[in-house]
């Protein structure tokens, strides 16, 4: 086990989470107080593309077939988890709303990494977190302008096949390392992780498509200021 992975012991990710949480608020507290900052946008925009790029190189690092690249990968790809806090500082700051999914997704990703993926013992996760960078290649690419009607419609497959491959990973893993009398925790978490994003983001497009068919009445309207937003997975 590498240094780096040794740094993330549960009291430090417990500190990371505070850091995020409390710059979240302070952030918020910051735009209501002055009002929002619109050149902000244009920074997210360009971070985006960047992000983008960055998860392609991802993507291949985590498919390589070295055995040397595998702790690589696994640090990599935690670490990208914590960056991706900067999508919820830039929406804040941006003024705009954080819906319950990407609020909920973005607060708990590290931590489904650092059960999942981080330690060492955790077969199959190379399946999801694949899936994952794979998606984000194509996700940050359209937050960053790449726009269009077909990119839209990949990603709401991309986006639920990624969940889906990391939920039967982890029940197939699990099923073994149980018959094998191995700890299956870590496999719990995760596909329960995995489950609850997948619930909240059907749950965001049924509210979607409810207010997209014109049924706009108090009802939908509370339900979509609980839901609604900058979405990111």
């Amino acid at each position: 086990m590498s240094t780096l992975t040794n740094l993330f012991t549960p009291n430090f990710m417990l500190l990371q989470t505070t850091f995020f949480l409390t710059t979240w608020l302070t952030l918020h507290l910051l735009v209501a107080t002055h009002g929002p900052y619109p050149s902000i946008s244009t920074l997210t925009k360009y971070n985006s593309r960047f992000y983008s790029l960055i998860s392609l190189l991802l993507f291949l690092l985590i498919i390589s077939p070295f055995p040397s690249h595998d702790v690589l990968a696994r640090e990599a790809y935690h670490l990208s988890k914590m960056y991706e806090y900067l999508d919820i500082f830039g929406v804040v700051l941006s003024g705009g709303k954080v819906d319950l999914h990407f609020g909920v997704h973005h607060a708990t990703t590290v931590w489904l990494t650092w059960v999942r993926v981080l330690r060492e013992g955790c077969e199959g996760w190379k399946w999801f977190a694949g899936a994952n960078a794979a998606h984000h290649v194509l996700m940050y690419a359209y937050f960053g302008g790449w726009n269009g009607e077909r990119v839209r419609r990949v990603l709401l497959v991309t986006g639920q096949g990624q969940l889906v491959a990391g939920m039967v990973v982890d029940a197939v893993v699990g099923w073994g390392r149980w018959n094998r009398g191995e700890e299956v925790w870590r496999m719990g978490v995760s596909g329960g992780l995995l489950g609850l994003y997948m619930g909240l983001s059907l749950r965001e497009l049924r509210v979607g498509r409810r207010v997209r068919a014109g049924e706009v009445n108090e009802e939908v309207r509370e339900e979509v200021e609980g839901v609604k937003g900058v979405k990111g997975e």
